[in-house]
């Protein structure tokens, strides 16, 4: 069983969470609300970007294994969580 598999969906949400609000938000200017944050919550790594696929495809070649969320507008659209084995897609409505 991998680190992903053992981990629930809220500990990897406030993983997610954890890591925008301690290394990317500060980050974060006038003007970059708009784009898409994608972070994986096992490494802490993550890349910013204007499109949430150009991002997500930069990170997921550098980490190919990890467990990424994604953020937008300093909140959580969509979180993809990713296994060797299988893609579960979650859609959280907008708070």
């Amino acid at each position: 069983m991998t680190a992903s598999n053992q981990m629930s969906f809220e500990e990897r949400e406030r993983r997610a969470f954890e890591i925008y609000e301690s290394k990317i938000r500060p980050l974060i200017g006038p003007g970059d609300e708009s784009k898409y944050v994608k972070i994986d919550v096992l490494s802490g790594d993550y890349e910013i970007g204007e499109n949430s696929a150009t991002a997500g495809r930069i990170l997921r070649t550098r980490r190919p294994g990890g467990v990424i969320s994604t953020i937008q507008g300093h909140r959580p659209r969509v979180i993809k969580l990713r296994s060797p084995r299988r893609t579960v897609r979650v859609s959280k409505a907008q708070q």
